[in-house]
């Protein structure tokens, strides 16, 4: 499974420049946080069940607008909440 995050306040269009492989996100919880403010967001797929804290959770943090500033807060918050997650930048 992979999740693309972007915060809809971002003006300019982003993406992953390439996607993951394609075993990784078939058997892992694979979350793209593609620029900085989608912490709130990442809290909302969690409280719809999109994403487990059951299970762990590999943030893909990018060169662009703030993604790895945004994707260390979410980490914490992960293991804030005995969740298991690690950061792979996407670059």
């Amino acid at each position: 499974m992979l999740i693309e995050l972007a915060s809809p306040l971002h003006q300019e269009p982003v993406h992953l420049d390439h996607m993951p492989d394609e075993a990784l996100t078939r058997d892992q919880q694979v979350v793209a946080i593609l620029t900085g403010g989608t912490e709130a967001l990442f809290l909302k797929r969690v409280e719809a069940g999109e994403i487990s804290l059951d299970r762990p959770i590999i943030l893909l943090a990018t060169q662009q607008s703030n993604s790895l500033a945004a994707s260390m807060e979410i980490l914490s918050w992960i293991n804030q909440h005995n969740g298991h997650g690690e950061i792979r930048c996407h670059w």
